[in-house]
């Protein structure tokens, strides 16, 4: 009837020296690091892909009517919406000049003239098809530069 000796000493478990992850915890580390380490290529993709954007409309224009020259001028401005956010608002000449500081390629004064009086022209009127494409080779080098 003596149980005592059936009987023993109660061992505590060893001390956890570190705290275990979880799957949770290990995956969200890794898609961080990820991130981390990807992000400077994904900044560099939605860039490229706002130029891309950007240049296809250009190449898409064909007609030499002032509404081009329009939407030549709404595509520097989404441009300028991206970088420069000030820019958005100018207008007339100090939206030329400003295009003008913006790049090393350089636009005759007839192109400026087109930029700045197109908005206030009838739409359907013709230009000459070297100042139209002239135009759209300066948009196109700008967007180049400056995105």
């Amino acid at each position: 009837m003596d149980d005592l000796p059936e009987l023993r000493d109660i061992h505590l478990p060893q001390e956890i020296t570190r705290f275990p992850l979880g799957y949770g915890v290990i995956c969200f580390l890794v898609i961080t690091a990820l991130l981390v380490l990807f992000s400077p290529y994904l900044k560099h993709l939605y860039f490229k892909s706002k130029k891309r954007y950007a240049l296809n409309l250009i190449k898409t224009l064909q007609h030499e009517n002032m509404a081009d020259v329009c939407k030549i001028s709404e595509i520097l401005r989404r441009v300028c919406k991206v970088k420069y956010k000030k820019a958005v608002s100018l207008y007339g000449k100090e939206w030329a000049d400003f295009l003008q500081k913006k790049t090393f390629h350089k636009i005759s004064k007839k192109q400026i003239d087109l930029l700045v009086n197109a908005p206030y022209a009838p739409l359907s009127s013709n230009i000459e098809k070297k100042d139209f494409e002239a135009l759209k080779n300066f948009a196109r080098l700008w967007v180049e530069e400056n995105l």
